[in-house]
């Protein structure tokens, strides 16, 4: 099922440039708005408009040192806190190369790398695992010191 189109009229974008004026450092911005706005629209859509019409995101691929510098900042932060700041990553990288990210590209990088480090790890405990199922636990078994009755010579 396909959604229905969206249609942002030159009133709405006005608007959203205001209330981004506003409440643009508030973490639960797009709510905020979307409530002013009578709940026209979702909040991920207000927050792909604001991309759109701000238009100071970069749109490139992250390079090798980009990535390097998100992962070094993200280390960072996780040794003196719980919560990642993916404001702070994103002002370390425009700091250092003058283009502003946008906050799902950050953490959708960050997200596709621990997830996939997590699932090596487990495919590789899995196969552990099932070597350690499959090999014989020790060689001193009956059989193999000659005492297992199944074996035995008997004549008669």
């Amino acid at each position: 099922m396909h959604s229905k189109a969206v249609y942002f009229t030159e009133e709405d974008d006005n608007m959203i440039i205001k209330h981004m004026k506003i409440y643009g450092k508030f973490t639960n911005r797009f709510v905020i708005i979307n409530g002013l706005m009578n709940e026209k629209f979702t909040n991920s859509q207000i927050s792909e408009r604001k991309l759109y019409l701000f238009q100071l995101v970069c749109k490139d691929d992250l390079g090798y040192y980009k990535k390097v510098i998100i992962d070094d900042e993200v280390q960072r932060i996780l040794m003196t806190s719980v919560k990642i700041r993916w404001r702070e990553v994103i002002r370390e990288l425009f700091r250092l190369f003058g283009k502003l990210y946008s906050e799902n590209k950050v953490k959708n990088y960050w997200n596709l790398k621990y997830f996939r480090s997590k699932m090596k790890k487990d495919i590789k405990n899995d196969a552990k695992k099932a070597n350690e199922k499959s090999k014989p636990k020790s060689c001193s078994s009956n059989y193999s010191k000659g005492k297992s009755k199944e074996h035995e010579f008997n004549p008669y």
